[in-house]
């Protein structure tokens, strides 16, 4: 914006001289007033709410009303200088859920028939999703859009990891269906909502540079769900009112979170990682999922344990610690073949007995050996399915051994190389 206090107007002189000879500069109107009081009518609200519990607002102005509340009362005598603790929309307690309802029913009943409300928010909580679901629905609005922008550049170091880099901005109009859906009916048209805005979002990002991590696409998927469960007026029998009326802290999952988070794991199916195989990523258990994507998570340079807590709830893994090789706060990783060794093998969980659990010892053995045939015999002994799931053993091969030259991934080198030799082996092998 030209008008900021940090930018030289001198490189803005463009558009002054355009607004001056276009007279775009209209009279306006300031008015700081709590918006469950307004009572004017508006074609297009723009609100940016509060996010939950994650930015206390009314705490940060008290920060600053401690250095500069006696310059602002000295300088503008007839202001206000305090930061009306009382009227906060606070992101916890009871009272948050209803404070939004009102103030969003309040905005909706003050604009047209024809009118719209954008909404930026960006949250990775799914129960807070929900809550705005809630609150949308009680508030007589739909979503019927959903754009996700980027709005967060890369900023030299200071942010790293799985933060999110875009806000989602909600194109809201009022309720006017009358219509009842059913789970059975409501599932697949999330999953195809979900797909076609997570391919818009491929389809505009830049493939070389892209904005977007995978943090961005599941945020899609929330405003996907928001956007098809707000499009009825009524699921089964979820009582609105009393969802609103429960705590986010003490509540059970509630009915709106589980079809969120039915929206978060068809998300995580379909967001096969770059350079694997879509088809042979669906015969994958999820363990096997979650690990691989997980070198993913790690060739990006994504070491928060909070990154690998999302991944186990989109795949539905319960029990996933034990594939880590550290959860120190941003040093989690997953373990190498040569740090599981062959322990566990062939134990009571799914991943024991994994075709990647048995690719991993297979490494193990090569390089232990210094000789791929021991990994290639192993496979071969132990795997009785080995002839055919072969395609599946080179394609897990391959994706590790892309590992061989990523910078910040030495511990991978060895193993990324022993994998390629491999994949070549399995992959002419014959009877």
């Amino acid at each position: 914006m030209f008008n900021y206090c940090t930018r030289g107007l001198i490189s803005y002189g463009f558009f002054i001289k355009f607004g001056r000879e276009n007279n775009i500069c209209k009279k306006n109107t300031v008015n700081v007033k709590d918006a469950r009081l307004i009572n004017n009518e508006v074609t297009i609200w723009f609100t940016d709410p509060p996010y939950a519990d994650a930015v206390n607002y009314h705490e940060l102005s008290e920060f600053f009303l401690a250095w500069d509340k006696k310059v602002f009362l000295d300088i503008f005598p007839d202001w206000y200088a305090d930061s009306k603790r009382a009227l906060a929309v606070k992101g916890t307690g009871e009272s948050f859920n209803q404070s939004m309802v009102e103030i969003y029913r309040n905005l909706a009943e003050h604009m047209p028939e024809d009118g719209m409300q954008i909404i930026m928010f960006t949250h990775q909580n799914v129960g807070v999703w929900a809550d705005l679901t809630l609150i949308l629905w009680a508030a007589g609005l739909r979503v019927t859009a959903a754009w996700n922008i980027a709005t967060e550049t890369d900023a030299s170091g200071l942010k790293q990891g799985n933060y999110v880099k875009g806000t989602v901005l909600l194109v809201l109009r009022k309720q006017t269906s009358e219509e009842t859906a059913y789970l059975d009916a409501l599932y697949p048209e999330i999953e195809f909502e979900v797909k076609r805005q997570i391919d818009s979002m491929r389809e505009l990002d830049d493939r070389e540079d892209p904005n977007f991590s995978d943090t961005d696409y599941l945020l899609a998927a929330y405003a996907a769900s928001l956007k098809v469960t707000t499009s009825y007026k009524q699921i089964e029998d979820i009582d609105v009112n009393y969802e609103l009326s429960k705590t986010r802290v003490s509540r059970e999952e509630s009915p709106v979170e589980k079809i969120i988070n039915e929206a978060v794991k068809i998300a995580y199916d379909y967001l096969t990682p770059s350079g694997f195989d879509s088809y042979l990523w669906k015969m994958l258990i999820p363990e096997e999922r979650f690990y691989i994507k997980g070198l993913d998570l790690e060739k990006d340079g994504i070491y928060q344990i909070g990154a690998y807590q999302e991944l186990a709830r989109g795949f539905g893994v319960k029990e996933y610690k034990n594939l880590l090789a550290s959860t120190r706060a941003n040093q989690a990783r997953l373990k190498t073949a040569m740090e599981f060794g062959m322990r566990g093998l062939g134990g009571g969980d799914s991943f024991s007995n994994s075709l990647l659990r048995n690719v991993l010892a297979a490494l193990h053995q090569a390089i232990k050996a210094e000789n791929t045939m021991h990994g290639r015999n192993w496979l071969k002994n132990e795997l009785p399915s080995y002839w055919s799931q072969r395609n599946t053993i080179v394609e897990i091969l391959e994706f590790i051994s892309a590992l061989e030259n990523i910078e910040n991934m030495p511990h991978r080198k060895e193993e990324a190389r022993y994998a390629r030799l491999l994949a070549e082996l399995v992959k002419n092998d014959s009877i």
